[in-house]
């Protein structure tokens, strides 16, 4: 049984929301381990919500993941547990948050829309359903309660899509998204590591194509393959494609925002 439970918001630090729910899974269950992977996403960020999320889910694939990027908190849309092919649980609201890690864990075999009911007896608090729905469903999980006896099961192919589209081959190019950045600028785009030689994209350089710009990098191991201040593409922690800068921002260098669409090739 896995008890470690993972847990993404974009509560912050400065208020109670982080603790309490802590608390609420420990009491629940007393088993149960949290491990904060991030707070600080931006303010109802869903895509970079589902960044973290991805990136947690293939770090540490055994745990249970709860992801709380929640703008609709209280509205018609479900509280969540879903099972990928995999095994990986995941845990929060269907707005798409949970889908790029779902999609990274094999996809998604069973879907349940979490009734409170089967959780407490309280109505859950409509600004509140980290506290009151999803931190304790994660709880149950850690505990080895089913994610079939949480609520009712729905057809995984009415959850709301991912935020982040899959990648798609335009003759020599591979066109994909850019997922994200990190703290140190790196750019984080939508060919999983697995996705590289499949779409033909494992050669000694890539070219990137970002509107009018169009650069070469060499497809590395490492930042320190490169001379400082030189561009290297390579497959970061999260195991993404990425595009960096050695000991500078690519996104600042060339003006790269999420959601932007680059087009690639492999140059040999």
């Amino acid at each position: 049984m896995q008890n470690i439970v993972c847990f993404v918001s974009d509560f912050g630090l400065e208020d109670t929301w982080v603790g309490v729910c802590h608390a609420v899974i420990h009491r629940a269950c007393p088993l149960a381990r949290v491990v904060d992977l991030g707070h600080q996403i931006p303010p109802y960020d869903v895509r970079k919500g589902a960044a973290v999320a991805a990136a947690g889910v293939y770090q540490l694939p055994d745990a249970i993941h709860l992801v709380v990027v929640d703008p609709t908190v209280g509205g018609t849309r479900h509280d969540l547990c879903l099972v990928t092919h995999t095994g990986v649980r995941l845990v929060g609201p269907d707005n798409g948050v949970l889908m790029l890690a779902g999609t990274r864990a094999g996809g998604i075999a069973e879907a349940i829309a979490i009734n409170p009911s089967k959780i407490d007896f309280r109505e859950p608090l409509g600004t509140f359903h980290a506290r009151d729905v999803l931190a304790p469903a994660a709880a149950a999980l850690a505990c080895g309660v089913e994610p079939a006896s949480l609520g009712t099961a729905i057809d995984p192919a009415t959850l709301v899509p991912s935020p982040v589209g899959p990648p798609e081959i335009d003759g020599e190019y591979v066109i994909a998204e850019v997922i994200e950045y990190d703290r140190f600028g790196s750019v984080r785009i939508r060919v999983a590591a697995e996705e590289v030689e499949e779409l033909g994209l494992a050669a000694e350089k890539l070219e990137f194509g970002f509107g009018h710009l169009v650069l070469e990098a060499p497809f590395a191991s490492t930042f320190s393959d490169v001379e400082e201040g030189e561009p290297v593409a390579l497959i970061d922690s999260s195991g993404w494609l990425t595009l960096a800068v050695r000991q500078e921002s690519a996104m600042e260098r060339y003006g790269i925002e999420p959601g932007n669409r680059t087009r690639i090739r492999a140059r040999r």
